[in-house]
Protein backbone atom coordinates (compact mmCIF):
# COMPACT_ATOMS: atom_id res chain seq x y z
CA UNK A 1 0.00 0.00 0.00
CA UNK A 2 1.30 3.47 -0.89
CA UNK A 3 2.05 5.93 1.87
CA UNK A 4 -0.48 8.78 1.77
CA UNK A 5 -0.46 12.19 3.44
CA UNK A 6 -4.00 11.96 4.74
CA UNK A 7 -4.16 15.54 5.96
CA UNK A 8 -3.22 16.93 2.53
CA UNK A 9 -5.45 14.44 0.75
CA UNK A 10 -8.48 15.45 2.83
CA UNK A 11 -7.74 19.12 2.22
CA UNK A 12 -7.85 18.38 -1.51
CA UNK A 13 -11.25 16.72 -1.12
CA UNK A 14 -12.49 19.72 0.85
CA UNK A 15 -11.37 21.99 -2.01
CA UNK A 16 -13.63 19.95 -4.31
CA UNK A 17 -16.58 20.60 -2.03
CA UNK A 18 -16.54 17.57 0.22
CA UNK A 19 -18.49 18.12 3.44
CA UNK A 20 -15.64 17.99 5.89
CA UNK A 21 -14.25 20.46 8.36
CA UNK A 22 -10.70 19.68 9.38
CA UNK A 23 -8.91 22.30 11.49
CA UNK A 24 -5.45 23.37 10.37
CA UNK A 25 -4.09 22.03 13.65
CA UNK A 26 -6.19 18.85 13.58
CA UNK A 27 -4.79 16.03 15.65
CA UNK A 28 -3.77 12.75 14.02
CA UNK A 29 -6.84 11.20 15.65
CA UNK A 30 -9.15 13.75 14.00
CA UNK A 31 -7.49 13.18 10.64
CA UNK A 32 -7.84 9.40 10.92
CA UNK A 33 -11.47 9.64 12.03
CA UNK A 34 -12.32 11.84 9.06
CA UNK A 35 -10.45 9.51 6.75
CA UNK A 36 -12.41 6.52 8.09
CA UNK A 37 -15.68 8.37 7.50
CA UNK A 38 -14.81 8.89 3.83
CA UNK A 39 -13.69 5.31 3.44
CA UNK A 40 -17.17 4.29 4.58
CA UNK A 41 -18.91 6.89 2.39
CA UNK A 42 -16.47 7.74 -0.44
CA UNK A 43 -16.37 10.81 -2.63
CA UNK A 44 -17.34 10.02 -6.25
CA UNK A 45 -15.84 11.24 -9.50
CA UNK A 46 -17.74 10.82 -12.75
CA UNK A 47 -16.17 9.18 -15.80
CA UNK A 48 -17.72 10.22 -19.12
CA UNK A 49 -18.04 8.15 -22.28
CA UNK A 50 -14.53 9.18 -23.38
CA UNK A 51 -12.90 8.16 -20.10
CA UNK A 52 -12.46 11.75 -18.92
CA UNK A 53 -12.73 12.09 -15.15
CA UNK A 54 -14.97 14.95 -13.99
CA UNK A 55 -15.89 16.49 -10.66
CA UNK A 56 -19.69 16.71 -11.19
CA UNK A 57 -20.50 19.29 -8.51
CA UNK A 58 -18.53 22.15 -10.07
CA UNK A 59 -21.11 24.53 -11.62
CA UNK A 60 -20.81 25.73 -15.20
CA UNK A 61 -19.17 29.17 -15.13
CA UNK A 62 -21.27 32.12 -16.24
CA UNK A 63 -19.15 35.23 -15.70
CA UNK A 64 -15.45 36.00 -15.72
CA UNK A 65 -15.57 36.16 -11.93
CA UNK A 66 -16.25 32.40 -11.99
CA UNK A 67 -13.05 31.61 -13.88
CA UNK A 68 -10.55 34.21 -12.63
CA UNK A 69 -9.16 34.84 -9.15
CA UNK A 70 -8.86 38.62 -8.92
CA UNK A 71 -8.68 40.29 -5.51
CA UNK A 72 -10.20 43.76 -5.92
CA UNK A 73 -10.03 44.64 -2.25
CA UNK A 74 -7.66 47.48 -3.13
CA UNK A 75 -7.06 50.52 -0.93
CA UNK A 76 -4.54 52.24 -3.21
CA UNK A 77 -3.75 52.50 -6.93
CA UNK A 78 -0.69 50.28 -6.47
CA UNK A 79 -2.82 47.60 -4.78
CA UNK A 80 -5.15 47.63 -7.77
CA UNK A 81 -2.26 47.51 -10.23
CA UNK A 82 -0.90 44.44 -8.43
CA UNK A 83 -4.31 42.73 -8.54
CA UNK A 84 -4.87 43.48 -12.22
CA UNK A 85 -1.35 42.33 -13.09
CA UNK A 86 -2.19 38.85 -11.77
CA UNK A 87 -4.83 38.41 -14.50
CA UNK A 88 -3.44 38.74 -18.02
CA UNK A 89 -6.81 39.20 -19.79
CA UNK A 90 -7.69 41.99 -17.34
CA UNK A 91 -4.34 43.61 -18.16
CA UNK A 92 -5.32 43.49 -21.85
CA UNK A 93 -8.59 45.22 -20.97
CA UNK A 94 -6.88 48.03 -19.09
CA UNK A 95 -4.40 48.45 -21.94
CA UNK A 96 -7.38 48.95 -24.26
CA UNK A 97 -8.99 51.41 -21.86
CA UNK A 98 -5.71 53.29 -21.56
CA UNK A 99 -5.41 53.55 -25.33
CA UNK A 100 -8.96 54.93 -25.53
CA UNK A 101 -8.06 57.46 -22.85
CA UNK A 102 -4.93 58.46 -24.78
CA UNK A 103 -6.98 59.20 -27.89
CA UNK A 104 -9.47 61.26 -25.88
CA UNK A 105 -6.68 63.26 -24.28
CA UNK A 106 -4.96 63.90 -27.60
CA UNK A 107 -8.25 65.15 -29.06
CA UNK A 108 -8.70 67.34 -26.00
CA UNK A 109 -5.24 68.86 -26.39
CA UNK A 110 -5.85 69.51 -30.09
CA UNK A 111 -8.75 71.80 -29.24
CA UNK A 112 -7.63 73.04 -25.85
CA UNK A 113 -8.90 76.58 -26.36
CA UNK A 114 -12.53 75.45 -26.60
CA UNK A 115 -12.21 72.75 -23.95
CA UNK A 116 -14.64 72.07 -21.13
CA UNK A 117 -12.10 70.52 -18.78
CA UNK A 118 -10.93 71.71 -15.39
CA UNK A 119 -7.63 69.83 -15.36
CA UNK A 120 -4.39 71.80 -15.77
CA UNK A 121 -3.02 71.43 -19.28
CA UNK A 122 0.37 70.29 -18.00
CA UNK A 123 -1.28 67.42 -16.13
CA UNK A 124 -3.24 66.33 -19.20
CA UNK A 125 -0.08 66.46 -21.31
CA UNK A 126 1.80 64.40 -18.76
CA UNK A 127 -0.90 61.73 -18.73
CA UNK A 128 -1.18 61.67 -22.52
CA UNK A 129 2.58 61.16 -22.74
CA UNK A 130 2.52 58.34 -20.18
CA UNK A 131 -0.22 56.59 -22.15
CA UNK A 132 2.02 56.43 -25.22
CA UNK A 133 3.48 53.28 -23.64
CA UNK A 134 1.04 50.67 -24.94
CA UNK A 135 2.23 48.00 -22.50
CA UNK A 136 2.82 49.85 -19.24
CA UNK A 137 0.95 53.11 -19.72
CA UNK A 138 -2.16 51.86 -17.93
CA UNK A 139 -0.16 51.55 -14.72
CA UNK A 140 0.97 55.18 -14.92
CA UNK A 141 -2.63 56.14 -15.62
CA UNK A 142 -3.80 54.58 -12.37
CA UNK A 143 -0.91 56.10 -10.42
CA UNK A 144 -1.36 59.58 -11.88
CA UNK A 145 -5.10 59.57 -11.18
CA UNK A 146 -4.30 58.56 -7.61
CA UNK A 147 -6.88 57.72 -4.97
CA UNK A 148 -9.42 60.07 -6.54
CA UNK A 149 -9.63 57.75 -9.53
CA UNK A 150 -9.58 54.50 -7.56
CA UNK A 151 -13.36 54.06 -7.39
CA UNK A 152 -13.67 54.54 -11.13
CA UNK A 153 -11.01 51.94 -11.90
CA UNK A 154 -12.49 49.47 -9.41
CA UNK A 155 -15.85 49.83 -11.17
CA UNK A 156 -14.19 49.17 -14.52
CA UNK A 157 -12.47 46.04 -13.19
CA UNK A 158 -15.61 44.74 -11.47
CA UNK A 159 -17.66 45.43 -14.59
CA UNK A 160 -15.25 43.33 -16.63
CA UNK A 161 -15.48 40.45 -14.13
CA UNK A 162 -19.30 40.61 -14.25
CA UNK A 163 -19.34 40.13 -18.02
CA UNK A 164 -20.11 36.67 -19.49
CA UNK A 165 -17.25 34.19 -19.77
CA UNK A 166 -15.10 34.66 -22.84
CA UNK A 167 -13.85 31.25 -23.94
CA UNK A 168 -11.06 32.91 -25.93
CA UNK A 169 -9.45 33.61 -22.53
CA UNK A 170 -9.52 29.98 -21.38
CA UNK A 171 -5.71 29.70 -21.37
CA UNK A 172 -5.72 31.93 -18.29
CA UNK A 173 -8.63 30.39 -16.37
CA UNK A 174 -7.89 29.44 -12.76
CA UNK A 175 -7.30 25.77 -11.84
CA UNK A 176 -10.53 23.98 -10.96
CA UNK A 177 -12.76 26.34 -12.95
CA UNK A 178 -14.70 23.38 -14.43
CA UNK A 179 -15.48 19.83 -13.40
CA UNK A 180 -12.76 18.57 -15.74
CA UNK A 181 -10.24 21.10 -14.47
CA UNK A 182 -11.09 20.38 -10.82
CA UNK A 183 -10.50 16.66 -11.33
CA UNK A 184 -7.20 17.38 -13.06
CA UNK A 185 -6.06 19.59 -10.16
CA UNK A 186 -6.91 16.82 -7.70
CA UNK A 187 -5.17 13.94 -9.47
CA UNK A 188 -2.21 15.95 -10.73
CA UNK A 189 -0.69 15.97 -7.23
CA UNK A 190 -1.27 12.29 -6.56
CA UNK A 191 1.55 9.78 -6.25
CA UNK A 192 2.44 8.28 -9.64
CA UNK A 193 2.25 4.72 -8.28
CA UNK A 194 -1.30 5.34 -7.09
CA UNK A 195 -2.26 6.76 -10.47
CA UNK A 196 -0.86 3.69 -12.18
CA UNK A 197 -2.70 1.37 -9.81
CA UNK A 198 -5.98 3.14 -10.56
CA UNK A 199 -5.38 3.34 -14.28
CA UNK A 200 -5.47 7.14 -14.22
CA UNK A 201 -3.47 9.14 -16.79
CA UNK A 202 -2.79 12.89 -16.76
CA UNK A 203 -3.18 14.54 -20.19
CA UNK A 204 -1.60 17.97 -20.53
CA UNK A 205 -2.00 18.68 -24.21
CA UNK A 206 -2.44 15.74 -26.58
CA UNK A 207 0.04 17.35 -28.96
CA UNK A 208 2.02 20.63 -29.18
CA UNK A 209 -0.45 23.51 -29.12
CA UNK A 210 -3.32 21.36 -27.86
CA UNK A 211 -5.66 22.93 -25.30
CA UNK A 212 -6.91 19.58 -24.00
CA UNK A 213 -5.90 19.24 -20.36
CA UNK A 214 -7.63 16.49 -18.43
CA UNK A 215 -7.29 13.33 -16.41
CA UNK A 216 -8.54 10.08 -17.93
CA UNK A 217 -9.39 6.67 -16.56
CA UNK A 218 -7.84 3.99 -18.77
CA UNK A 219 -9.21 1.09 -16.74
CA UNK A 220 -12.70 -0.36 -16.33
CA UNK A 221 -14.56 1.61 -13.65
CA UNK A 222 -15.26 -1.49 -11.57
CA UNK A 223 -11.59 -2.51 -11.65
CA UNK A 224 -10.50 1.04 -10.80
CA UNK A 225 -12.81 1.00 -7.78
CA UNK A 226 -11.36 -2.32 -6.66
CA UNK A 227 -7.92 -0.72 -6.81
CA UNK A 228 -9.15 2.35 -4.90
CA UNK A 229 -10.56 0.11 -2.19
CA UNK A 230 -7.38 -1.95 -2.06
CA UNK A 231 -5.31 1.22 -1.63
CA UNK A 232 -7.76 2.48 1.03
CA UNK A 233 -8.52 5.66 -0.89
CA UNK A 234 -11.52 7.79 0.15
CA UNK A 235 -13.01 8.15 -3.34
CA UNK A 236 -14.50 6.04 -6.10
CA UNK A 237 -15.51 6.39 -9.76
CA UNK A 238 -18.85 6.03 -11.50
CA UNK A 239 -19.97 6.32 -15.07
CA UNK A 240 -21.76 9.50 -16.09
CA UNK A 241 -24.93 7.55 -16.90
CA UNK A 242 -25.17 6.73 -13.19
CA UNK A 243 -26.26 10.31 -12.60
CA UNK A 244 -29.29 10.11 -14.87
Amino acid sequence: MNKINRRYFLASLAALGAALVLPVNATPKQVNETWARFLADPWYFVVDEHGTIIEPDVPEPKTRADVFDVDLNASSPQDLIDSISDCEPLVFRFQQLADDERLDLENLLDCWEIRDDQRPKARVERLAEALQDADEGWKQWLLLEGKTGLERFLCLANGWLDEPVSWDESDWFKPGWSGQSAALSFFRDMDSDLLAALGVVIIEGEHPGSSYYAVELRKDVALANVAAEREALPFRFRLGVDLI
